[in-house]
């Protein structure tokens, strides 16, 4: 047995090692550190190196330090360069080589929810960045969807007018709007874009192709993810912007900004914008009022809290089919927009990476007209062309006053009266979409492994009464190379629905590099990929009690299975980028209204079915002076297979399907020195199928939208700027009857502290 004295000696051993050891580990704190270079092997200043969840400024010396760090995923970016993603570790000084961007941003989320480069996940994406939108002076989001590759945007009228997005030939039900991860469709897929504002945004992704294994239902045919712009945690004092700017027909629009952080901790950014116009017609008018609050907290080096906040309130006056003269003169419909987002992501070392999220998503629209207006009498000459299928164009509208003595060879009468009659009550649509989950990714020798589950409860007001359903979807994704040259990348989700039961959709894909640095060539790459997507029922289509017509529980997912083939290659120092792509997609068991014997008279079914091919071009060359050019192209070939109405000269079978041109295409030259900067650009639309209700015409001619837009930087606080839409006053109908906005002028001026 030990003496009391002993064990005192013990005891002050032990404290003497502990606190030895202390101060070694004091004299020699973990760290990581490095230096940042070009490919010169000069100093890369006023680089961002985000280590984990903490963030450092290179020096004039191009290095950086974190402190208490010992290894974590890293990502490195600077203007000018290409984002390169690694790991750190602390101990010995760590040089990281920047390379020379491309054209094109190629670094997107969306397409494995982690990471990644397009050309390794083997998908078709497009990334708009804040400085492509700032640009053209933060246009409306659908005016910066016209330029990617593979997606038409058709907008029924000018403002606010109802705006849908057709990706590959798909149903506007097809394409899966994300607003920081939280889904903003109304359950069933519909999405109106026109009311998406762009100044609190960082950047946009768009993935082309089934996204279902990953998203689920909705993401049919792409997936289009807006990310709200971040707070700076080193900005101890606050930076803002205020802009203001005015033009055509009493348009004005205002937006203000703040932003900043507080050590390295916490960090913030709030942002609000209106915009109001008169329009160009009768009952035309638009108000559009946004804002937003991005805030994110840092407990640890290895844990985060994130929290989005959005809101939108719009309305506008619904003037109808006013390039035929029929003016709906009292109509309108106000919309209110909510979005929440909650993201705990944890780092549990620097290979996994887990996160617990919360979304809410409400949308309320309100439909009001409570007057007649006319008769119209309506005129017109058409002209028939045989088919098979048959077409019928508009060849001129008529003065039902003054009609023609002799009717032209080729082309016969049209008489119609038309009333536009009120509704008996305002309509209302409410839904709601609530959802939690769970996402872990473990980065592996080989790549990484994404695994989660979402559960989403869906809510509405359908014929005067709430109805909900819920989903459980569970997915699983796996990206992986081999030997460095090839990348495969697949997995599959499994989405429970109370609404229709369980469903698969699996998503496989790979690219192969086919060749690095050869002469002027820099690289090409070899892509391939199948997937399968599914489009749940509405809940109209789903729990509608009215007195013509009933909803049908029934009813299964709409499914879309699409293959692809791709080239992408880059050439002259990465200079030149070019990308060609060749699809296939098939869209079964498509939902259409069908006739039912009384009492029921009329319901929804999954009888209809049709396909779509094409073709998929894109190019950008970075030029000396900088000059950058862009340019894409998609030639389509639809057909409908099955149709309710077969015989239909709009929707019958044969037929094109509707609103997808044959030839659509964007052009677009940015210059952009340090002080100042000037884009014009145009996007270009062929002739497409169509309806207009009243004259039998089913075919629809093209047009071209030019636009331009450029800023000059008088001060480092005084940016003045202007902006030019429609630029050759174009009289053009992207839907039959409905008027796109004459020429518009607006300028203005943006302050910055």
């Amino acid at each position: 047995m030990r003496s009391e004295g002993e064990r005192f000696t013990t005891k002050t051993c032990l404290c003497l090692v502990s606190c030895g050891l202390s101060l070694a580990l004091a004299a020699h704190p973990v760290e990581i550190t490095g230096t940042v270079v070009d490919s010169s092997g000069r100093a890369v200043p006023a680089a961002e190196v985000t280590c984990g969840f903490a963030r450092a400024t290179t020096g004039p010396d191009g290095r950086f330090r974190f402190s208490g760090i010992e290894r974590c995923r890293a990502s490195v970016a600077a203007p000018g360069f290409e984002t390169l993603r690694t790991e750190l570790a602390a101990g010995a000084e760590t040089r990281l080589e920047l390379r020379v961007a491309g054209p094109l941003e190629r670094v997107v989320v969306t397409a494995t929810r982690s990471e990644s480069t397009a050309e390794e996940t083997g998908v078709a994406a497009t990334v708009i960045t804040r400085a492509d939108l700032e640009q053209r002076q933060f246009p409306m989001v659908l005016e910066a969807l016209r330029t990617v590759p593979g997606l038409f945007v058709v907008q029924t009228g000018r403002r606010g007018g109802l705006t849908a997005v057709f990706t590959r030939g798909a149903q506007r039900t097809g394409t899966l709007f994300l607003v920081d991860g939280v889904p903003v469709n109304d359950p069933g897929g519909e999405f109106n874009a026109a009311h998406l504002t762009s100044g609190t945004l960082e950047r946009v992704e768009m993935v082309r192709g089934p996204e279902s294994a990953l998203f689920g239902t909705d993401a049919a045919a792409g997936v289009v993810q807006l990310f709200t712009r971040r707070g700076d945690p080193e900005a101890a004092v606050p930076r803002g912007t205020l802009a203001y700017d005015r033009g055509s027909f009493q348009t004005d629009r205002w937006s203000a900004g703040l932003a900043g952080g507080s050590g390295a901790r916490f960090d913030y950014a709030l942002h609000a914008e209106q915009l109001r116009s008169a329009g160009e017609f009768p009952n035309d008018h638009y108000r559009n009022t946004t804002g937003s609050l991005n805030a994110g907290i840092r407990f640890s080096e290895a844990t985060q809290l994130r929290g989005v906040f959005r809101a939108m309130d719009s309305t506008l006056g619904v003037p109808g089919q006013v390039a035929f003269g029929l003016v709906d003169h009292d109509a309108f419909e106000t919309n209110r927009d909510y979005v929440v987002s909650l993201r705990l992501e944890d780092a549990r070392g620097s290979r996994y990476l887990q996160s617990a999220s919360f979304g809410h998503h409400r949308v309320r629209d309100v439909y009001t007209n409570q007057r007649l207006d006319g008769p119209y009498a309506l005129a017109a000459l058409v002209r028939d062309v045989a088919g098979p299928p048959r077409r019928t164009y508009l060849v001129r509208l008529l003065d039902p006053r003054r009609l023609p003595v002799e009717i032209p060879t080729g082309t016969r009468l049209v008489q119609r009266e038309v009333t536009l009659f009120p509704s008996r009550e305002p309509f209302v649509s409410a839904t709601s979409r609530t959802r939690a989950g769970y996402q872990g990714s473990l980065t592996h020798g080989a790549g990484t492994a994404t695994f989660g589950y979402e559960y989403e409860r869906q809510e509405g007001d359908i014929s005067k009464r709430e109805v909900a359903r819920n989903r459980h979807g569970v997915f699983a994704h796996e990206q992986r190379s081999l030997g460095g040259r090839l990348f495969v990348a697949g997995g599959l989700r499994v989405e429970h629905s109370s609404a229709f039961g369980a469903r698969v959709a699996p998503r496989g894909a790979a690219s192969l590099l086919v060749s690095g640095e050869r002469g002027a060539l820099s690289s090409a790459w070899l892509r391939f990929s199948a997937g399968r997507g599914i489009t749940e029922p509405s809940l109209l289509q789903n729990f509608a009690r009215e007195a013509f017509f009933t909803g049908n529980p029934d009813l299964r997912p709409e499914k879309t299975t699409s293959y692809e083939a791709g080239l992408v290659a880059e050439w002259f120092g990465r200079r030149l980028h070019a990308e060609a792509a060749a699809f296939h997609s098939s869209f079964q068991d498509l939902i259409a209204f069908v006739s039912l014997p009384p009492p029921t008279w009329g319901s929804w079914a999954n009888v209809e079915a049709s396909r779509a091919r094409g073709v998929e071009l894109a190019a950008a060359v970075r030029l000396p002076w900088q000059v950058q050019l862009r340019g894409a192209y998609l030639r389509l070939w639809t057909r409908i297979l099955r149709s309710n109405a077969p015989a239909s000269p709009f929707t019958g079978v044969g037929q094109e399907l509707g609103r997808r041109p044959g030839n659509s295409g964007s052009l677009s030259l940015a210059i952009t020195p340090r002080r100042w900067m000037f884009q014009a650009g145009a996007v270009l639309a062929g002739e497409r199928q169509d309806s207009d209700f009243w004259l039998g015409v089913n075919r629809n001619p093209g047009y071209q939208l030019v636009y331009a837009s450029g800023s000059l930087r008088l001060t480092r606080h005084v940016t003045p700027f202007f902006q030019a839409d429609n630029v050759l006053n174009a009289r053009y109908q992207e839907a039959l009857g409905y008027s796109s906005l004459g020429r518009s002028l607006r300028g203005g001026v943006r302050l910055a502290w």
